[in-house]
């Protein structure tokens, strides 16, 4: 009995570390699907299509990257990854990335192997080298990464088996070794370039054997066999680092042009850190330590510690055997790879965000020297004593566990205690990939067992969902939808009475599961009888309505078939600074969108709402294409009823020219109009050219071009509408000053129809109104050098005498209404007490003889008091 109890105990012993690595990969293999999609990870998978399709020849050129530096990621694990999903037939999007999650992870336990390895190879112990893997697979954030992130973890995984591959190439001391260690750099270094740190440190190692070498055996017998071991490493690393680079198959320079990009990140980002947001190209030096400090388990701090403290005592035992090949040497290299890229990275003011996540290969140094902190421990003379250290030690290890399953799956937010944890949201990044958001549909369709599911963020951002909706079982997956005007369903971090909330430590919400279905059907039953009350603007496949700051479509009845495809709508400005900055160079906010992005079927009618921009407009095209198909079903260019209004006005007025259109001017828009019309006389397109008073005012791409004007020329269907039998045009013009315009009408391949001069004069004219009513009143406040007039409609900013100069920066404007429903819904929606009606003074202002004059339209609710201010 007592020999089968010794042999098991042996058995146990001896393969300890392959029990726990079974142990890991049945833990992993139950909560593999426990996370969600980052967006790296999306980049990252289509990265490894492209150079796969590349790889196999299904295409000519590496294509489909999202970014122009994606190409210069590294597909040692991409285009494998993709390969397994080709060869498992995996078509649905749910296995594909959970088949990506699942491989990655293994790859990390692959690693977590290595580690073991390298530690027992190391020290001898088994128990040194079981706790190390420990240490290495059980970092919290790293844990979870290792699911959803096959960028970072998958290099900390290739630079613990390159470490590994390292030590065994300098152990074994033979040509082969070193060739597989060349191979295992080639392969980290396809993984990202930083792998080529390890190049120069074997091939410096092998200098100093070197040295040792011809001075105990001379060139022939030394030198010679350590330079055929540095060709096979050099000639291995440069086959595998070419062959498994698909980039440098067409241009092996593309390498400098990988390390010039990559080493100042293009992407700028803001980060929390310390309860302040930094940018990521100007982070503070201690942005990495104190990230790692407060990341870290506890335990690995104070391994690590004492490992740099283990092998200091080693180099200073033999200070000149830590240069020869031996464990000393092999402990400097690990405390240079943990410590020399932090300060390379404070240095080189190194492109970073999302906590340390960029560095976390640093990990595997870092274990590695929390082994020689364990040897240590193992060899305290005292039995009791070196008992009590290694068990605080695996305790300490097993906390990192607990707080594991604590956490769970929201292990990339965990702390140690050395960071407060009562004030973690306001000082530190959380959930930044919002990976949480798998949770929360989850959530909302337990919530909702039947039926259509609307769902929406509230402060995070829809992409998220759209992104972890991939992940879902396909059935739960058809049947939610992003809703962007009044979903079902709010996702947020804190919230307001959610319906359901996950908090870490007690005190902060990772997310949170608002239920808003009975708002929902309100805000949609209002909107449908809103249109109901009105004449639609226009009328197609649906009646299209312009109401309350609503474009409202609506057909009743309707099935679900009438609301396949795609929708689209293009909002016009009236001033065109105020368009998305992606869209501003077209001049429109556009967008494609499907019927359940705003939209849902209410007692047998299709109801579709959609919020209209804060900014006023002149114009909407509406449009709608069937399934599969680009070509338009139907469209709709729809004047906005307060722009009929201004047309209304100015037509009241003697036109400035008359010819095929009558043209008429009020300051800021031209206005063409033909009485009775039809479309042919829509056809060809309309000049318009702008002549400023000063040549300094053109668009710079004007100017360079040498032109004395600016060149506005459109179609008709662009700015214009026929309506009441009239063609109607309305155009704005640029906010600058200017001398006249030259107007007119042609058939491209034709001549012109049409031509007109049109003199400006009064161009200032409201504004010196403006003064003239002002010289007898009282400012109501007096602030920067401006008075600021109020007379209930408008506010008026003055300030005599004035240069340019004064007009910098940006107006601060804050409207607090009596009744806050009457804030505008963008400003209700995103919780605030106000409505913003920040400008720029070019656009509400003019200088003028000695003068800075600008005057601000207000809301025409009641209005219990405004802030305002300028800023640089």
């Amino acid at each position: 009995m007592k020999t089968a109890i010794s042999q098991t105990a042996a058995f146990l012993a001896r393969h300890a570390h392959l029990i726990a690595l079974a142990l890991f990969a049945a833990v992993g293999l139950a909560v593999f699907d426990d996370y969600g999609i980052t967006p790296d990870e999306e980049a990252q998978h289509r990265i490894g299509y492209a150079a796969f399709n590349y790889i196999t020849g299904n295409a000519d050129e590496l294509t489909g990257y999202i970014f122009d530096h994606d190409i210069y990621y590294g597909v040692a694990v991409e285009a494998p990854l993709v390969a397994v999903e080709r060869l498992l037939g995996l078509e649905d999007s749910r296995a594909v990335f959970l088949s990506r999650h699942l491989l990655t992870h293994l790859l990390f336990l692959v690693a977590g192997f290595f580690a073991w390895l390298l530690a027992y190879r190391m020290f001898g112990s088994r128990l040194v080298a079981l706790l190390a893997m420990s240490l290495f697979l059980l970092h919290p954030r790293i844990y979870a990464h290792s699911f959803f992130n096959s960028k970072d973890p998958t290099f900390l995984s290739a630079f613990m088996i390159a470490l590994y591959l390292t030590h065994r190439a300098f152990r074994r001391d033979s040509v082969w070794a070193f060739a597989l260690c060349g191979a295992g750099v080639g392969l980290l270094m396809n993984t990202r370039v930083m792998g080529a740190m390890l190049l120069p440190a074997v091939l410096g190692m092998l200098a100093l054997d070197a040295v040792f070498a011809a001075r105990r055996g001379g060139w022939g017998r030394g030198v010679k066999p350590i330079l055929a071991k540095a060709a096979a490493f050099i000639a291995a690393f440069a086959a595998v680092l070419y062959a498994a680079r698909p980039l440098l198959w067409g241009n092996p320079l593309e390498l400098i042009n990988e390390f010039r990009i990559l080493s100042a990140h293009p992407h700028v980002t803001a980060n929390l850190f310390r309860g302040e947001w930094v940018w990521s190209r100007d982070l503070p030096w201690d942005y990495i330590p104190v990230w790692m400090l407060i990341t870290a388990p506890p335990v690995a701090l104070i391994l690590a510690a004492l490992g740099i403290a283990a092998a200091a005592r080693l180099c200073a035992a033999d200070w000149r055997g830590m240069f020869a090949n031996s464990t000393a040497r092999f402990g400097l290299l690990s405390a240079a790879c943990l410590i020399l890229p932090i300060i390379a990275a404070a240095a080189l003011n190194s492109t970073m965000y999302h906590d340390w996540r960029h560095m976390y290969f640093l990990w595997a140094p870092a274990c590695v020297l929390a082994a020689f902190g364990l040897k240590w421990l193992s060899e305290i003379p005292r039995p009791r004593l070196r008992i009590a250290a290694l068990s605080l030690a695996a305790l300490g290890i097993a906390l990192s566990a607990v707080q594991m399953v604590r956490l769970h799956p929201f292990q990339t937010d965990y702390f140690n205690p050395l960071a407060d944890k009562s004030g973690l949201a306001d000082r530190w990044d959380l959930d930044y990939w919002s990976v949480s958001r798998k949770h929360a549909l989850e959530r909302a369709l337990s919530m909702q067992t039947a039926g259509r599911v609307f769902v929406n963020s509230c402060d995070l951002g829809a992409h998220g969902l759209h992104r972890n909706l991939k992940i879902i079982p396909r059935e739960d997956r058809m049947r939610t939808s992003v809703n962007y005007f009044s979903p079902d369903f709010l996702i947020c971090g804190p919230a307001e009475n959610p319906a359901w909330t996950r908090e870490i430590y007690g005190t902060t919400t990772i997310i949170s599961l608002t239920d808003n279905r009975e708002s929902a059907r309100r805000a949609y039953t209002d909107a449908y009888n809103l249109a109901k009350s009105r004449d639609p603007d226009f009328s197609a496949h649906f009646d299209v309505h312009i109401a309350d700051g609503l474009l409202i479509y609506l057909r009743e009845p309707c099935a679900e078939s009438d609301v396949s495809g795609t929708f689209a709508i293009s909002a016009r400005p009236v001033h065109p600074d105020e368009t998305a900055g992606y869209m501003r160079d077209d001049g429109f906010d556009g967008a494609s969108f499907r019927f359940w992005d705003y939209g849902r079927i209410l007692g047998g009618a299709c109801v579709m709402a959609r919020r209209l921009p804060a900014y006023p407009l002149e114009s909407l095209r509406a449009a709608y294409r069937p399934p599969n198909d680009d070509r338009e079903l139907w469209s709709a260019d729809i004047p906005v009823n307060s722009h009929i209004k201004a047309y209304e006005s100015a037509t009241e007025s003697e036109p400035v020219v008359r010819s095929d259109f009558d043209v008429y001017a009020d300051g800021g828009r031209l206005i063409y109009v033909k009485p009775r019309c039809s479309e042919s006389d829509t056809l060809g397109s309309f000049l318009l050219s702008a002549h400023p008073v000063d040549a300094n005012d053109l668009p710079r791409d004007a100017r360079d071009a040498g032109r004395d004007h600016q060149s506005l020329n459109f179609g008709f269907y662009r700015y214009g509408a026929l309506f009441d039998g009239k063609c109607v045009i309305i155009r704005n013009l640029p906010d600058y000053r200017i001398s006249h315009i030259e107007a007119g009408q042609w058939i491209p391949g034709g001549d012109g129809l049409w031509s007109a001069r049109i003199i400006f004069e009064g161009y200032y004219d409201r504004f010196r109104r403006a003064l003239s009513a002002l010289s007898a009143a009282t400012p109501a406040a007096s602030a920067g050098g401006f008075d600021i007039y109020a007379d209930g409609e408008t506010l008026t900013y003055v300030k005599t005498p004035c240069a340019e100069s004064d007009m910098r920066g940006r107006f601060a404007l804050s409207i607090y209404p009596i009744d806050q429903t009457d804030l505008p819904q963008s400003a209700r929606d995103a919780g605030l007490d106000h409505e913003p009606l920040n400008f720029d003074f070019r656009r509400h202002g003019a200088f003028f003889d000695n003068h800075c004059v600008a005057i601000r339209d207000l809301p025409d609710y009641p209005i219990s008091h405004l802030e305002t201010g300028q800023w640089i």
